[in-house]
């Protein structure tokens, strides 16, 4: 369950780069913000998208700090508990970032209002709603559109925001067990149903401490069983996200529209 070393390095390389990113980023969207007119597009960018961005560094380093790439022992429940909230919050502003850019547009280019006049109402606001992508320019368009980002958004991002928001919240399993933990952690577990109503609480809690300190930590996420959702390793996710966070952002500023569209 633990990464190569190579894989460790690289991690750890990528990870001491996010500040550099998110100084840049923060540099680019106020430059961004200075050719903008609409009230709500400032709104939307400097206390959305920005206010995003400083969220989404601080999740890195919290999930880092909680839990090193190359850590060897199992963590806390209360330290299982902080990282679940950090990939929440990670993965919530992913995609409101992703909603803001899509307000800041078409609130720039007065686009929002009733689609019986031909604008996009909020249902139809998002860089990856067909309402609003009907009004992007073509080179956006195109990148949007592409097998890369709507693999990233349909399949990743909003799958999981989706199911944290509305179904099954995001989890870390507490530990990987090889085939031998297994099968010493389900031979502790009979013991706990083979005990009588009349045994010890002590003894079934020394039975628990001993399968909570069995297998290696996992660097896995996931949401649903029953959903059959995927696993994925969220150290190198994160940065990932963060790093396509600032593509998606870098493409959005090089291919404004800004004139009203007819």
């Amino acid at each position: 369950m633990a990464y190569s070393e190579e894989n460790t390095r690289k991690i750890k390389e990528e990870y001491d780069g996010i500040d550099a990113i998110y100084n840049r980023l923060k540099f680019d969207i106020a430059s961004f913000d200075s050719k903008l007119k609409n009230k709500k597009s400032h709104e939307y960018l400097l206390e959305g998208v920005s206010r995003r961005l400083g969220i989404l560094a601080r999740c890195i380093r919290n999930i880092f700090r909680i839990f090193p790439v190359e850590k060897k022992d199992l963590l806390s429940r209360d330290d299982l508990t902080d990282l679940a909230i950090n990939l929440h919050a990670f993965v919530v502003n992913i995609s409101g970032i992703i909603d803001n850019l899509g307000w800041v547009f078409v609130y720039e280019n007065d686009l929002f209002g009733s689609p019986k006049e031909g604008k996009i109402d909020k249902n139809g606001v998002g860089l990856f709603n067909k309402k609003t992508q009907a009004h992007l320019g073509p080179d956006l368009n195109t990148y949007l559109k592409s097998d890369r980002m709507k693999t990233w958004y349909t399949e990743y991002s909003k799958n999981y925001r989706d199911a944290l928001a509305h179904r099954i919240p995001l989890y870390v399993p507490p530990s990987a067990l090889n085939k031998k933990e297994k099968e010493e952690y389900m031979l502790l577990e009979k013991q706990l149903w083979d005990y009588s109503s009349s045994e010890t609480i002590s003894q079934h809690d020394q039975i628990r401490k001993k399968q909570s300190q069995l297998g290696q930590p996992c660097r896995l996420i996931m949401h649903s069983f029953g959903e059959k959702s995927k696993f994925i390793f969220f150290h190198p996710q994160v940065i990932a996200d963060f790093m396509t966070i600032e593509e998606i952002i870098n493409k959005f500023c090089d291919n404004f529209a800004w004139e009203p569209r007819q």
